[in-house]
């Protein structure tokens, strides 16, 4: 077993020397081809997460009546939050909102009647829970009139179907860097080396034994370029969620290196057993 260790630590030395050129290249291609793959893959993961919330966004007015008292108020709010798919409910007293719409104007409310009135402002999860709840609000005892934007939910629809349509074009952008880091480090460093390999076969040597030292640099070659390359990503992810203006909506860095986390086990893991099989060499 040593002696076997030993003969491809000396090959893998061997190889490494004659194709030095070439590994480092490969390896920094490599680095690039993952920096690529996570910005793809947080691109993705930003858009879901920007549409979870847009879907959580759907919003109706619900407007009481005049006579209807603190109790039953009370009483509305706890019957419009045990409803399906209702995520948040805000209550807007009238006062309060005749106030600030005054102040906004630049209008005195002194001698002024208030014509607004007591309401509830409710977001729900999706078109079909918003449809579905006014139909049951309409019908409690104390509700004057619930309103839906329809321009606002047009708004919200067309957005998450424009970010549908994004993921789809970025996992097909994301197939290219998965092409690359395959391809580019088990391919081409084997098939480089094609003249050696079958001079080997021909004088005996068996396959397995001829391609391991390629193999074990390839998996650790890998594994590497994705650390670094995800470093590096993560690193420009933290300066450009800080320092630009305007972009904090974005999950935060620890969120995104759990998900990078995440692909490079599942990459580091799958690969070194996926790469016996992505080299035919004729004997």
């Amino acid at each position: 077993m040593f002696k076997k260790m030993r003969q491809m630590n000396i090959e893998i030395n061997e190889l490494i020397q004659k194709n030095l050129t070439y590994y480092t290249l490969s390896f920094t291609t490599l680095i690039f081809a993952f920096l690529f793959f996570n910005i793809s893959v947080i691109s993705i993961y930003n858009i879901y997460q920007s549409n979870k919330t847009l879907n959580k966004s759907y919003t109706l007015s619900i407007y009481l009546n005049n006579n209807v008292s603190q109790n039953s108020i009370e009483k509305i709010e706890k019957n419009i939050l045990s409803l399906d798919g209702v995520e948040k409910i805000s209550y807007i007293n009238k006062e309060l909102a005749f106030k600030k719409l005054a102040i906004q104007l630049g209008l005195s409310n002194r001698g002024i009647g208030n014509p607004l009135l007591n309401s509830f402002v409710v977001k729900t999860a999706g078109e079909k829970n918003l449809n579905k709840a006014k139909v049951i609000i309409d019908e409690i005892d104390g509700v004057k009139e619930v309103v839906i934007n329809k321009k606002r939910v047009t708004l919200l629809d067309e957005k998450i179907k424009r970010n549908h349509k994004l993921i789809i074009g970025l996992l097909l952008i994301t197939f290219l860097p998965i092409k690359i880091m395959i391809f580019n480090i088990m391919h081409s460093s084997v098939v480089s080396q094609n003249h050696d390999i079958e001079a080997k076969l021909y004088l005996g040597m068996e396959k397995k034994e001829i391609l391991r030292p390629y193999y074990f640099i390839n998996n650790i070659k890998f594994i590497s370029a994705a650390i670094i390359g995800s470093l590096i990503f993560l690193n420009l992810y933290e300066f450009i969620r800080n320092e630009i203006v305007g972009l904090n909506y974005l999950v935060s860095t620890i969120q995104a290196g759990i998900v990078v986390g995440i692909i490079i086990i599942l990459v580091s893991l799958i690969f070194p057993f996926l790469s016996f099989n992505l080299i035919k060499v004729k004997r």
